[in-house]
């Protein structure tokens, strides 16, 4: 999970809530249009990425449906207090399914047959004083790493004393989303050996470890001409290591 930024709230969900204080997220995406306006600002702020596991966002193609959906990070179903969760445009995040559809078929290897994560596990459940909100990280340092030899996914308990954040609480993150599946695992550690055969290249053309890394945090570690970020992206700054935050920070890099 790395932080995440939140955007101007769409014209048409703030007119809506205006006018419709009390309505359901299901009213308020009957209306395609409306449903499409907040869809696309999270894709936008979210550089097309799920905002838990940062997969890659997939849109609906004709053999398939997108692998993306809104979430509200805060149980919309909450009444204890008088606030409509459904419409906080502060409460909504774009999320892949957490490998629960067979349907996405752009990559088939997505569906986890029972191995589920992001707000799959998580359901209605109300996770705020235990998990780590996307929003709320800070971009440095990063609190999160993957291991290259599994792709599992762990906490930087260093960085997270140095951004005075709860170790614990980032480990619930993981543990809660699952955020460490198999499927995701599989995902990280076939992306991570992919960019150690391109570091080993490099080394080999006689460049140092630091200037293959720089090298290589330089072409990985940007948006696409979409303005997307690569697929788990932590993941491949965690392996980058150093010569990725130095990159990072050369681009001014906020989430």
């Amino acid at each position: 999970m790395k932080k995440e930024l939140k955007g101007a709230e769409p014209e048409l969900l703030e007119a809506y809530r205006n006018s419709n204080s009390a309505n359901t997220w299901v009213q308020f995406k009957r209306v395609a249009a409306r449903k499409e306006a907040v869809s696309a600002q999270l894709k936008h702020d979210q550089a097309g990425l799920c905002a838990y596991c940062e997969i890659k966002l997939l849109p609906k193609t004709h053999e398939g449906e997108a692998d993306f959906r809104v979430e509200h990070f805060h149980p919309k179903s909450d009444t204890t207090i008088a606030h409509n969760w459904h419409l906080d445009w502060q409460n909504l995040l774009g999320c892949c399914h957490g490998g629960s559809q067979k349907n996405i078929v752009e990559e088939a290897d997505r569906f986890g047959n029972g191995d589920h994560s992001c707000d799959v596990p998580k359901g209605n459940k109300d996770l705020g004083a235990i998990i780590l909100n996307p929003l709320h990280l800070p971009a440095f340092p990063a609190l999160f790493a993957a291991e290259r030899s599994t792709g599992k996914l762990k906490v930087n308990v260093h960085n997270c004393q140095s951004a005075t954040i709860s170790a614990a609480k980032a480990a619930a993150t993981i543990s809660e989303l699952r955020l460490d599946s198999a499927r995701l695992n599989r995902f990280r550690k076939t992306l991570l050996d992919e960019i150690n055969r391109q570091l080993t290249q490099l080394i080999q053309t006689g460049l140092s470890v630091e200037a293959a890394r720089t090298k290589l945090a330089r072409i990985l570690l940007n948006k696409d001409t979409q303005q997307h970020w690569p697929a788990f992206f932590t993941s491949v700054r965690s392996y980058l290591g150093s010569e990725a935050e130095v990159h990072l920070h050369n681009i001014d890099y906020a989430g």
